[in-house]
């Protein structure tokens, strides 16, 4: 398979990575998780994602920060006890494979599949890939695809950190109604207008609003568009950063997630497919 000349292969610690340099933006991808780690258009020079200082970046765990994949399930809702199957599934700790890249007059595309997708807690025949476009905006797609006989449920997630230059100075525009929050045994609250961070923050939106927003005082804003999901999640871990081992101390102070996910059960028959798409657009 011949690779897009807008991409260089590199090899660290184990790691495969895809560095992507065209006229748009540049973009880094690791093989290990499907991940990407970062992404900078070209219209501003500004880095959109987060990656921890401390991530690990030798396959050992998953990496912390850029865009993980969650699936088939999200957090540890798989329907066993807390910590007998990974947290936020299977996807985000194991080898992708690069499957096609091409360069177009739209930036540069890239198809990931994993190694594998049966394993315990999720034995249903499937095919699972992810799409990338590295262009004016990064557009990310996650395909889910019913191989089997037999329909099965799952849930999913873009698990994107976004970076931010002062959390206390940022604003989420563009979500409204309720949301489930962790933080308060799972107490439904109404969406905060304006809503600012202020504390530790780990909130299900039930609203699959299609378009938000993250506005800063300094820097270009960025807009987030999603489809295919049934909610959107907030994660900000405040001062447990402190307590999260891959994460610096102070972090949460640069860092936000918006998560386009599906944590409520997407139904696939056989042969169907359910796309997750999320679109980083810099405003």
């Amino acid at each position: 398979m011949s690779i897009a000349p807008d991409i260089e292969v590199s090899e660290i610690s184990g790691i495969t990575f895809l560095d992507i340099e065209n006229r748009f933006a540049s973009a880094r991808i690791s093989l290990f998780g499907g991940h990407i780690l970062s992404y900078i258009p070209k219209s501003d020079n500004q880095e959109r994602l987060w990656l921890s200082p401390y991530a690990s970046l030798n396959g050992g765990k998953p990496i912390r920060g850029g865009v993980p994949v969650c699936w088939p399930w999200f957090s540890d809702d798989h329907g066993r006890e807390k910590g007998e199957l990974p947290s936020h599934g299977i996807l985000r700790a194991q080898v992708w494979q690069l499957q096609s890249s091409e360069s177009s007059e739209k930036g540069t595309h890239i198809k990931l599949v994993p190694s594998y997708t049966r394993a315990d807690g999720f034995e249903y025949d499937c095919e699972v890939s992810l799409d990338i476009l590295v262009g004016e905006t990064l557009q990310i797609r996650l395909t889910t695809k019913n191989s089997g006989i037999v329909p099965f449920t799952f849930n999913t997630a873009l698990h994107t950190y976004f970076q931010v230059d002062n959390i206390q100075k940022t604003e989420l525009t563009g979500i409204e109604g309720n949301y489930k929050d962790k933080t308060d045994n799972w107490a439904i609250k109404a969406s905060p207008t304006p809503y600012t961070i202020v504390s530790e923050t780990d909130r299900i939106h039930l609203t699959p609003v299609p378009r938000t927003q993250i506005l800063q005082q300094q820097t270009p804003f960025t807009a987030i568009e999603s489809e295919g999901h049934d909610s959107l999640v907030v994660w900000n871990p405040w001062q447990g950063a402190a307590s999260i081992s891959d994460m610096d101390a102070f972090g949460y102070k640069h860092m936000i997630c918006i998560e386009t996910a599906v944590t409520q059960g997407a139904v696939v028959e056989p042969g169907e497919q359910h796309c997750l798409q999320q679109t980083i657009v810099p405003v």
